[in-house]
């Protein structure tokens, strides 16, 4: 029954049917094909994937992150950031790639990062030289640093359909999002240097603590998540708790600018997009049901053995499929597909289930910047004006870099398992 339950699922899909629904169709299907499955066991299952306090994490950082975001952090982000690598060569690039890192662990999203970052930091440095193209793919790439730096959404339906520890997960993407991020600002400097790109006056000190001081309230945040997680007082999920609560009253009491009539918009525009994640990860949970019951998982194992037995090959080769795989869908639904299937295929091969996360979630936000259907381009596209034509052309050595970025990740585990060990060990 294993091939109508894949060509349900791939036909849903051609038809454009949502990948939530063709997750669940499929399964449906297969329900109804076979003798003595009743359609019940998949609703109960449904319900019972959705009920689980990890996944609270989600719409309370989803909610976190929409309040830092009405409470208008970005303009003080952007300045401090401007403040501390403004002066050197290509210093607007390496404001945004700052800027974009800094942004990104408190709102968790490659496309809001994107979007907030990129409104403010495209236009000037257009008005400063910089050619569109550069630029552009400069933000889109550094944008990716948000679902791998903490917190991440991500990481959690990673962590909770592999059932790892997300504060471990949480803790092993700063490493490799602090490395892409440096990666880039050493690009970003080399191409001012031979294009001549304009720098800013150093900024005194004076102004330097003046615009941290500002700043202090929203660098705090994951600080406060991360700090709370290693140290024990919280799990991942209060901690998302705590995230809205200061968030609240940063944006409120701090900044003054989340005003109280605008909390309802925001409830409800964090309960939409919650919503659309639980759906895919309920209805993910038959069709992960389905491919454990075909036995999908140890038929993979035994044709990857048939191959090789070695865990450089199996990670060459899941590198290669997750990359695929992130050009045709968004990251929360490809995770929902692919973490059942390959997860038990790599602790048989003895790699740490964590290490093995950070190499997924890494893989699969590259398809927001992957033509043609990268999400976090076509945002770029809308505040720009440029074509994804010419997007896409300026993209490739950026995404190049991630890429280099990601082998390293891949083969070398002590860059993302060194401090969750470090940390977590007591």
């Amino acid at each position: 029954m294993l091939a109508p339950f894949l060509i349900s699922f791939l036909v849903f899909l051609a038809m454009g049917v949502p990948v939530a629904l063709a997750m669940g169709g499929a399964a449906l299907a297969y329900a109804f094909l076979s003798s003595g499955i009743s359609p019940t066991l998949l609703v109960q299952t449904t319900f019972a994937g959705m009920a689980s306090f990890p996944l609270l994490a989600i719409p309370l950082f989803i909610l976190a992150g929409n309040l830092m975001n009405e409470g208008g952090i970005t303009d003080d982000l952007v300045n401090f950031s401007r403040q501390l690598v403004g002066h050197i060569p290509g210093g607007l690039g390496l404001t945004t790639i700052v800027a974009c890192a800094i942004f990104a662990s408190i709102s968790g999203s490659a496309v809001a990062t994107a979007v907030a970052i990129g409104t403010v930091m495209l236009p000037a440095m257009r008005r400063a030289g910089y050619d569109d193209e550069t630029s552009s793919a400069l933000t889109a790439t550094a944008s990716c640093v948000g679902p791998i730096i903490p917190p991440s959404i991500p990481f959690i339906i990673y962590g909770v359909i592999a059932q790892v520890s997300i504060g471990a997960l949480f803790i092993a993407g700063i490493i490799p999002g602090l490395l892409l991020g440096l990666c880039l600002m050493i690009y970003m400097f080399i191409v001012a240097r031979r294009r001549g790109y304009p720098r800013e006056p150093r900024a005194p000190i004076g102004s330097i603590l003046a615009g941290t001081v500002r700043a202090l309230p929203s660098l705090a945040m994951p600080v406060i998540i991360l700090g709370g997680i290693w140290g024990g007082i919280f799990t991942p999920t209060e901690a998302a708790g705590v995230a809205v609560v200061y968030a609240f009253i940063v944006g409120f009491l701090v900044y003054r600018r989340l005003k109280l009539n605008r909390l309802f918009a925001l409830f409800l525009k964090s309960g939409v997009e919650s919503a659309v994640v639980m759906l895919l990860l309920g209805l993910s949970e038959p069709f992960a049901w389905v491919v454990a019951v075909e036995q999908v998982p140890l038929k993979a194992m035994d044709a990857l053995a048939s191959l090789s037995s070695s865990p450089v090959v199996f990670l060459v080769l899941a590198n290669v499929f997750l990359l695929l795989v992130g050009i045709a869908l968004e990251t929360a639904p490809a995770l929902t597909i692919v973490t059942p299937v390959l997860v038990p295929l790599a602790e048989r091969m003895g790699i740490d289930p964590v290490h093995f996360g950070v190499i997924v979630c890494f893989n699969l936000v590259l398809g927001l910047i992957t033509p043609p259907v990268g999400g976090v381009l076509f945002s770029v596209c809308g505040i720009t004006g440029l074509s994804l034509e010419r997007l896409s052309r300026g993209i490739w050595i950026p995404f190049l870099i991630a890429v280099a970025v990601l082998m390293a990740v891949t083969f070398v585990p002590a860059l993302s398992t060194f401090l969750p060990r470090l940390l977590l060990s007591h």
